[in-house]
């Protein structure tokens, strides 16, 4: 398997027969969810990491199959901190409140949400605590399990009620 980045979130990865062969496959018992299976399978083994959902199109045809794989990246970045000081100093750390940040309890942890893009404050934030990227469907756990602390202004809101 070959694959080529076209841009930052999509790539094509052309899967010859042989690789086809490999899995017991031929181009035309290829099914979209083998596609993502071997899509998955040949970005492990390059050792490319993807965050957030992939979508693909896959082109069957005598001489292999052509697929294009297109991340969605994750509209939110999670952090998580292991006690509230921690969390207190990444807030105090950051040159300016992120208004769109909310706050979870989850598994014993203080769990930050920012917009994905803030990779300022994201770097900042990492000093304190983790960046949580490997966990598959951690929004949706998240959502669901974690126990909602405060929303929206977040950051602002904890360091109201716990100046410096």
């Amino acid at each position: 398997m070959t694959i080529q980045p076209i841009g930052t979130t999509s790539m094509a990865l052309y899967i010859t027969p042989s690789d086809l062969k490999e899995h017991g496959l031929t181009p035309d018992e290829l099914t979209l969810e083998r596609a993502l299976e071997l899509t998955q399978r040949a970005f492990d083994q390059a050792g490319l990491v993807l965050d957030g959902e992939i979508e693909i199109e896959a082109y069957p045809d005598p001489c292999g199959v052509l697929v294009f794989a297109h991340v969605c990246l994750p509209e939110r970045a999670w952090f998580s901190f292991e006690c509230l000081e921690d969390l207190l100093d990444g807030a105090r750390a950051l040159p300016e409140p992120r208004p769109q940040a909310d706050l979870l309890w989850w598994r014993g942890e203080y769990w930050l949400s920012l917009p994905a893009g803030e990779r300022q404050a994201a770097a900042v934030l990492t000093e304190f605590g983790r960046e949580e990227r490997s966990q598959p469907h951690l929004e949706a756990r998240l959502l669901e399990h974690g126990e909602p602390v405060l929303s929206g202004d977040a950051l602002s809101e904890l360091l109201s009620h716990f100046p410096v």
